[in-house]
């Protein structure tokens, strides 16, 4: 059997998640969202970040971990958001590396004194990011309110992240969400990309895995941005599933045709 990479010249799959954040393409959402996310590091408090699945969010939050000053911040990532609200604290507590506590007050007001001893008395604000947070119920988003009330609501020691799908944003639409969405002290809802931005993502992604010629002509790459709506994930499975496609069609180059029948296939 043909090996695509063989086929292809190149030196790796191009949409590899484990892409190094240096890498990643600087398009305008990333810059955006980067701006954003360097305001509520000097604010403090919380940030909602949403976003269709795949437009990368996730991957975003770890190029911009990587430029915090690990002497100024101390940085806290979680994915798990189907929890309760006694739950929720508890994983919380376990996160922080804090002895457990019996009772959920004492679970609370231990969070609360280590975001608060590690800004004023270490030097360090403590980043917390909460991943897949459209799974959260409104009892632990109200937990998660509770957790932000410092010196009778007057000061932000920790900056929350919140990341999650589009559902996160119209949750913070609801009556009953009132009260944590007036808290939220920036928001930004990621877009896909251009369909410029998505020929040159598509390039980039090729030449980093070792493309030394365009694989996909000029209308492909078309038809790629219109099936995927601009996001990332999808545009790469696109993307490989075409260059399967003409690899076994003994072709060098992906056309539109291409591009068209492999969607269909996918259903």
């Amino acid at each position: 059997m043909t090996d695509l990479l063989a086929w292809f010249g190149l030196k790796r799959f191009p949409f590899d998640k484990n892409i190094k954040t240096a890498d990643v393409l600087d398009t305008e959402a990333v810059k955006e969202c980067a701006a954003r996310l360097d305001y509520i590091k000097r604010r403090g408090g919380i940030m909602l970040l949403t976003g269709d699945p795949g437009v990368g969010k996730t991957l975003v939050l770890r190029q911009y971990v990587e430029t915090l000053n690990e002497n100024l911040f101390k940085v806290f990532y979680t994915p798990l958001s189907t929890l309760s609200r006694a739950d929720l604290l508890s994983h919380l507590n376990r996160l922080l590396g804090l002895t457990h506590r019996a009772s959920k007050s004492a679970t609370y007001l231990q969070i609360q004194r280590t975001f608060l001893e590690s800004k004023e008395q270490l030097g360090k604000t403590v980043f917390l990011i909460i991943d897949e947070a459209h799974l959260l119920q409104t009892g632990p988003l109200e937990e998660l309110r509770l957790l932000t009330n410092f010196k009778m609501d007057s000061y932000d020691p920790f900056v929350l992240v919140l990341a999650g799908q589009s559902d996160l944003k119209r949750t913070m639409d609801f009556a009953v969400m009132e009260p944590f969405s007036q808290r939220i002290a920036i928001r930004y809802h990621m877009p896909g990309l251009s369909a410029p931005e998505t020929a040159r993502y598509i390039a980039h992604q090729l030449k980093l895995a070792g493309a030394a010629e365009p694989l996909l002509d000029e209308r492909a790459v078309e038809a790629v941005h219109e099936l995927s709506f601009g996001i990332p994930r999808k545009i790469g499975a696109i993307t490989e599933h075409a260059l399967t496609y003409a690899m076994f069609d003994h072709k060098r180059t992906v056309t539109p045709e291409m591009v068209v029948k492999v969607k269909k296939l996918e259903g």
